[in-house]
């Protein structure tokens, strides 16, 4: 490393302390998508108390904003998330489920540390900047990951469109940067409506709104052979209509989440979901009403990006485990059945990147964002190998002594990649390259117009 990088990056071990209490303090306010209010005011406080200017509300979400410094080009932003889930309330350091009297929710995808080390890696980057470098630096503050699809709200109004590069750092249980596109989403609730009569007596004059869920859920598994290998759907019947049985069922709701390899596929699919929904309703006699809840496009992967920010986390020193670490990781390890017990219980090396990138069958809002910039995600090792995302093992391991120093070490690899970028003019312009490529210069979400987040 240079000594400007040396210099720039020490910013955060002098805030080492304030940094993890910022992810702590996330942590120990888990809240769900769009109601992040504790979560969103400490990490703009933070910023603000470090000089950053906060703007707030963007995509219509109150607990969205972007803290800036510097100004002119190039301009880097980093990626902080910071929602929970629900009904994953556990206890820190815990070796057994314990959920934490009074509270419903926990931070079983660790957006905690994902909240903090975008904030560590801001402040490595304003120190650069302070050397007498010209650029700006935003942390992009983005609810609702979980469900909610909160960056693909920000994105529509344009909030990452001006970014030279987006970076982020989410909690898994490697070391290694993310490679592999994610599948573009949407999730939609089909609602049927009918007549109710007495099922023994007069069950000629109902019309059943849970029959038309089941043909539709039947028709939709029959469609499955005639889709696309990289087409996903899944479903949950939320409303059966009542407990009653011999009431036929004048209400019935089921709630679809489609997959795509990009918005074209997905839009296509969710045509021939829908003419399901339709057959049913004519089937039954009943009536159909759609609401889109949430959608994300397909990520965009730059490989430039991806080389420089490898470069950088191999450039760090990885965070090693104390011995008192070592023994909670093999506690939690025996709750972990299936668990490679060859594997190291700490994910010890940064994993090279593939020359074969297989696909990803899951999604994300950050989809949105690489559709609108060139975009790099690493994967941040916080949790021993073989943990499952939300799980209340990830939430239990969230305060470990070892994930916070993961959290610092993430902060600072973002912060030397982002910094090597602002360095090489020539990268920047490789990556845009490669992003209009794959995009075409167009951005077409897959939110419907006017739709708006629900708060």
């Amino acid at each position: 490393m240079t000594d400007l990088e040396k210099n720039s990056l020490a910013v955060i071990d002098e805030k080492r302390d304030a940094l993890i209490k910022l992810a702590a303090t996330v942590w120990e306010h888990p809240e769900t998508a769009f109601r992040e209010f504790e979560s969103s005011s400490a990490l703009k406080e933070f910023l603000e108390s470090e000089g950053f200017t906060v703007e707030t509300g963007q995509g219509g979400i109150p607990t969205a904003f972007v803290a800036s410094f510097g100004s002119g080009k190039p301009e880097v932003g980093f990626i902080a998330e910071f929602d929970a889930l629900s009904g994953l309330s556990q206890k820190a350091l815990a070796i057994r489920p314990e959920p934490i009297p009074g509270v419903e929710n926990g931070h079983g995808c660790g957006h905690h540390i994902y909240g903090a080390d975008a904030v560590a890696a801001a402040l490595a980057v304003k120190k650069y900047l302070q050397s007498g470098k010209t650029g700006t630096v935003k942390v992009l503050g983005c609810p609702g990951e979980e469900g909610g699809s909160g960056k693909a709200f920000m994105a529509r109004e344009g909030v990452f469109s001006t970014l030279d590069a987006a970076l982020g750092g989410h909690p898994a249980t490697m070391w290694a940067v993310r490679t592999r596109p994610s599948l573009a989403c949407s999730t939609v609730y089909y609602r049927f409506s009918g007549r109710a009569a007495h099922a023994g007596t007069s069950a000629h004059l109902g019309r059943s709104a849970l029959d038309a869920v089941e043909l539709m859920n039947v028709a939709v598994n029959f469609l499955r052979e005639h889709m696309p290998l990289d087409n996903r759907v899944h479903y949950a019947v939320t409303d059966t209509g009542g407990s009653a049985p011999n009431v036929v069922q004048a209400r019935a709701e089921v709630l679809y989440m489609m997959r795509g390899k990009d918005n074209a596929s997905l839009n296509a699919l969710c045509r021939r979901v829908d003419l399901c929904a339709q057959a049913a309703a004519l089937a039954t006699e009943t009536t159909l009403e759609k609401e889109f809840q949430s959608g994300s496009s397909n990520l965009i992967t730059i490989p430039t990006l991806q080389k420089v920010l490898h470069g950088a986390m191999c450039d760090l020193e990885l965070p090693r485990p104390t011995a008192a670490e070592m023994e909670y990781a093999r506690e939690i390890a025996k709750t972990l059945p299936d668990r490679d017990p060859a594997s190291p219980l700490y994910p010890d090396r940064v994993l090279p990147i593939p020359d074969v990138i297989s696909p990803h069958f899951g999604s994300t809002d950050t989809g949105d964002v690489s559709w609108n910039c060139p975009t790099v995600q690493m994967h941040v090792g916080a949790w021993i190998v073989g943990t499952p995302g939300h799980s209340w093992q990830t939430v239990s391991q969230g305060l470990n002594g070892y994930a916070m120093r993961s959290m610092l070490y993430a902060g600072k690899s973002l912060a030397l990649g982002a910094i090597r970028l602002m360095e090489d003019p020539g990268l920047l312009a490789a990556a845009r390259r490669e992003h209009l490529e794959k995009t075409g210069g167009k951005y077409d979400p897959v939110l419907p117009p006017g739709h708006r987040p629900k708060l």
